[in-house]
Parts: C-alpha cells; structure tokens; sequence
C-alpha cells in the first residue's frame, strides 16, 4: 500500500520575510535556461543558489549557503507535522480560469516492481548524476516531484474543497501568471484520514522520474552503509505533491517535436511514405494544422514542412485498436513510425536531443519554426492523463518528452532534508 505522511517542513520564514514568497522561489530545475537562471539568482537568497548551485563551486558549497540560511533564521522549520495543500489558479488555452490542488506530503519511497509507484518516461544517467551529487551534498530534498493518485470516492478533494478556505501559509505569483498557494492542514484527525484515504492508490510519477530514481538510488546506498532496511528512515521517504486524476484543473498539453540536418532526399520523399500507413488531409497552413490535430477524435499528428508549404495531418490506418495501448499515442507513432523508420533516427539521437527539438504549446513551436533552424515540425496530440496511467499500468516506458503537466510544481516554498 502507498504510504503518505506529513512532514515537519523547512520552509523560508514568513514571519520574517512575508507569505509573498516569490523572491525566493524557481521552476524546476530542469527547465530553467541560463538567463532564467541569471534572473534568479540576481537574490542572493533563491533556492536556485542551492539547486542549481553556482558556477565553479559545485553542490558543497550549496550545501554549505543552504546551513548557513537555516542558522540566520532564512529557512525555518516547521514545529509540528502537517500537509500542505498546493493549489494553482491559472488560465486554460481558451482563456477561462482553471485551479489544480494537491497535497504536499512525504511518500515512503517504492521500487516499480512492487506496482505501487508507476513511471511512464525514460531517464538520462547524467541527470541522474548531477540530481545524485546535489543529494548528497543537502542530504535532502529541495525540490518536490509530482504524483498522480486516483481516488475514486473523492474524499481526499472533498477535504482539499473545505479547507483550501482557509487563509494561505505561503503564496506566489510565477512569470506566467500562474497564482500560487500553499494552506496549511494540521488538525491531527485529517492528517490521519488523508493517510488512510491514499493507502490503496497507485501513484503515478507526473513529474520528477529523474529525482524518484535517484532517490531511490541514495536510499539503496544509506541502507548498504547503516543495515536499515525497515523502511522507517528520512531517506525512505521523497517530498511530492499529489494531485488526483480526477481534479478538474487537471491537463496535459503537447510537447511538439522539431527537426533539423535530416536529409533533404528523406525529407521530400516523406509525405509519399506516409501514405502507405496513414490517412493524410491537407490544410491550409500551420494554426489550421495544428487545431485538426488538437481536436481530433483519434490519434493523429501533423506534418509541417516549411519548403514545401506542407500541412498535413496523418490518422493511422488500421481495422482493430492495438492490444498495446502505448501504440496508440501519437508521440509513439511519431517517434518510431515515422523518425526512426522513416528518417533515420535512432533511440539515442531522440533522448540526446541530436537534430530534434522538443517544444512545449503551439505558439511556442511556431516561433521556433519562424527562426528559420528547422526542416520540419511534427504537431503531437498529447496523452490523456487516463492513457499515462493505462501506459504505465503495462510497464512500458513513452518516448522522451512525451507529457507536459501545465502548471508546474515550483520549488523552494517547501523542503525536505532527512
């Protein structure tokens, strides 16, 4: 059974500073570019100082500036156990407001063979690597990750619905305009009710596959060193925030894939290899192409070659639905219908990121095709959140960049250090 628990939290101090906490806080770390980074850092006292350390030192001395914010009373300690509930107010494509909960929480750390923690990406070892050497360093987590639980009486939501009322602990305001808040729950008969109400779901890894691996990772390396394997230790256990299934403000947006230095002969010669699997329908330009593929009814993807003033959408051929449901997601086909078998690319060259870009939201993929660097764009139907789970319930792992969870989980306004 899944195991959530509440956690005595370090936290920076709003007592001292504020609950306006947007000085302090960063996306993750993974998708924060160079002059994000710079912007960021420009306080000395944001978490990027810590989990993205600073050029030339490394995670030691990280370590050592996160000790010294906790003696100077920068971070704070929680003084008794809680949840947090971290709701997220923002703004759907079309412009109306959406709000995504969930419960900030430690969950006792499972390996993927027992079926009670799922994945569904691939990792890269050297972002394992660099996650590995900043927990050691902080022997902790900084950074919370981001699981999916389905509860299917929804009383866990009925509980984050009532007390979300109450006033905020924390809160923020992201570039996006994303609003943020974290409320404090405490009362020790809905702390007790909240670990009993998860205990039988499946938790699925939205977010933070990197970190889960290399959490568990550390953890395998502390019970070599100390003998303690009875799972009771602050290693056992990873920061998350937990958001159900079925949460309304819940949504998945596409990662769009962008080529470049293929083969022109390839390149030309692909709409006609297309045909031999797949229906295809012209369209007129990019922002038609792009909306047939959102809103089709069944797997599809769109083809965009500049050159040519090619749009067109492809739908697989097929009489009977694959008896593997990863088959049927449009990232899937796309990587290996048509950029392996057709284009050359290998396994490697796709999670390297070799003469492929992986962009996220369609504006953001036009204005990367509009520089000009790109032969091509495949326009992707992202996964619905039920597919994820149906994918990961297999066992099977989805092409690199396969989902785009909007919001993100930030980090910084809770840590967790063993």
């Amino acid at each position: 059974m899944a195991k959530v628990v509440p956690l005595a939290a370090l936290r920076y101090n709003t007592e001292r500073f504020g609950k306006d906490v947007s000085r302090f806080v960063s996306p993750p770390y993974d998708v924060i570019d160079k002059v994000m980074e710079k912007r960021l850092k420009e306080d000395r006292l944001n978490v990027t100082h810590v989990t993205l350390g600073d050029e030339g030192d490394g995670y030691k001395i990280a370590s050592t500036r996160l000790h010294r914010w906790m003696n100077d009373e920068v971070l704070v300690k929680d003084r008794e156990p809680c949840f947090y509930i971290y709701e997220q107010t923002y703004s759907s494509p079309d412009g109306s407001p959406r709000i995504r909960s969930g419960i900030v929480a430690l969950v006792k750390l499972e390996d993927f063979s027992k079926g009670i923690v799922l994945r569904h990406e691939k990792t890269i070892p050297k972002h394992k690597a660099d996650r590995m050497s900043l927990m050691c360093a902080a022997e902790g987590d900084m950074e919370q990750i981001f699981l999916l639980y389905d509860d299917p009486t929804g009383e866990v939501e009925w509980i984050l619905v009532d007390t979300r009322k109450q006033d905020e602990a924390m809160r923020f305001v992201d570039p996006e305009g994303v609003h943020h808040r974290l409320i404090r729950i405490s009362a020790p008969e809905l702390l007790e009710k909240i670990t009993k109400l998860l205990e039988p779901a499946k938790l699925l890894i939205a977010d933070g596959h990197h970190r889960y691996e290399t959490s568990l990772e550390y953890r395998d390396r502390m019970r070599s060193e100390d003998g303690s394997e009875d799972g009771s230790k602050p290693y056992d256990y990873i920061l998350a925030t937990l958001i159900s299934l079925r949460n309304p403000g819940l949504v998945v947006f596409p990662t769009h894939r962008l080529i470049q230095n293929v083969d022109e002969t390839l390149l030309s010669a692909l709409p006609e290899k297309l045909k031999e699997d797949f229906e295809l329908k012209a369209h007129a330009g990019s922002d038609e192409l792009a909306s047939a593929v959102e809103k089709s009814k069944v797997p599809a993807f769109g083809l965009w070659i500049p050159a040519s003033k090619t749009f067109l959408c492809a739908t697989p051929k097929r009489k009977a639905a694959p008896s593997n449901p990863i088959e049927d997601l449009p990232v899937y086909i796309v990587q290996e219908r048509v950029l392996k078998k057709l284009l050359g690319y290998s396994s490697e060259m796709l999670d390297t990121k070799v003469n492929i870009e992986y962009v996220k939201g369609t504006l953001q993929t036009k204005e990367a095709m509009e520089t000009g660097e790109y032969q091509a764009c495949f326009f992707v139907k992202p996964p619905s959140v039920q597919q994820v789970m149906s994918v990961a319930e297999t066992g099977a792992l989805m092409p690199h960049k396969s989902t785009y969870f909007f919001p993100k989980i930030w980090s910084g306004p809770i840590v967790y250090l063993f």
